[in-house]
């Protein structure tokens, strides 16, 4: 099968890896993508004590989610180095994907020279990281430095294709471009053939939008499980379907009103039982 289904941590908090794992088993996934954290807690020392915990549950990582502040200059440095080590943990884990999302958003939006900075960025992370057999994927993310249609197409327009992909998330799409209702399906028609990363998740626009956290790695309480909000995910898997996406389709959902299991329990019944998927 060429599209693959795994599911994201993000839903057990920064605490929650061993449960992560243990309720991932139970509900049949056999892939997971995992925070930085991951990195930083077990790093390569600790990297036998990791790999044993996913072999004990069945479970293989996928893709770490990095990135950063890569439109602010000043920090280009330190925000490659710290990409180049997750590329480092991910060929180690023999994981091919690492998720660049955006940093905080510039206070009235990001300027053409805060995107080509981006750019910049990302190529050389990018660059790095085939070096380790890890293809980076850039991550469109609400309130972030790459949000709108606008910014995604002028950095998919200069970032160099043989370095850095797209990361497409059904619901950052739309939440992020709320005043065109098919900005998702748009995404994924346009850049279909350089997808290489998904995820998926729904968005409840009648929900009260709290974030907890800035930048790329805030919990954003409005989105919500599979089926339950107004995102054109059927629309978005046939697009991948057409075009042949051979990759991981990874399910997230930052934030849940009843347990992670539960949450991610109706995600997958919905993704099997109407999106036709398969663990």
């Amino acid at each position: 099968m060429a599209i693959r289904v795994s599911c994201h941590g993000i839903t057990w908090g920064r605490n929650g890896l061993e449960q992560c794992v243990k309720d991932l088993q139970t509900l049949g996934f056999r892939g997971f993508e995992a925070f930085a954290f991951v990195a930083d807690d077990y790093g390569l020392a600790r990297l036998p004590e990791f790999q044993d915990l996913l072999k004990q549950h069945g479970l293989e990582l996928v893709a770490l989610y990095g990135g950063g502040n890569m439109h602010d200059s000043d920090l280009f440095d330190d925000v490659v180095e710290d990409n180049e080590r997750l590329a480092k943990f991910l060929q180690a884990n023999g994981a091919r994907r690492l998720v660049l999302g955006p940093g905080s958003r510039p206070r009235g939006g990001p300027s053409r020279e805060h995107l080509q900075t981006m750019v910049r960025c990302a190529n050389e992370i990018g660059r790095r990281a085939l070096g380790y057999d890890v293809q980076a994927c850039i991550h469109p993310h609400v309130n972030t430095a790459l949000e709108k249609l606008d910014e995604i197409a002028l950095v998919m327009e200069q970032v160099d294709p043989r370095y850095v992909a797209l990361a497409a998330d059904t619901a950052h799409l739309r939440k992020g471009n709320p005043s065109v209702p098919t900005a998702e399906v748009d995404v994924f028609r346009k850049y279909a053939e350089r997808i290489k990363y998904v995820h998926l998740k729904d968005w409840d626009p009648s929900l009260p939008p709290e974030n907890v956290g800035q930048g790329g790695t805030a919990v954003i309480r409005d989105f919500v499980e599979l089926g339950k909000g107004i995102v054109d995910l059927k629309g978005s898997i046939e697009i991948l379907r057409q075009t042949g996406y051979d990759g991981w389709l990874t399910i997230e959902l930052d934030y849940t009103r009843s347990t992670p299991y539960e949450s991610v329990a109706v995600s997958k019944d919905y993704l099997v039982d109407e999106l036709k998927l398969q663990l």
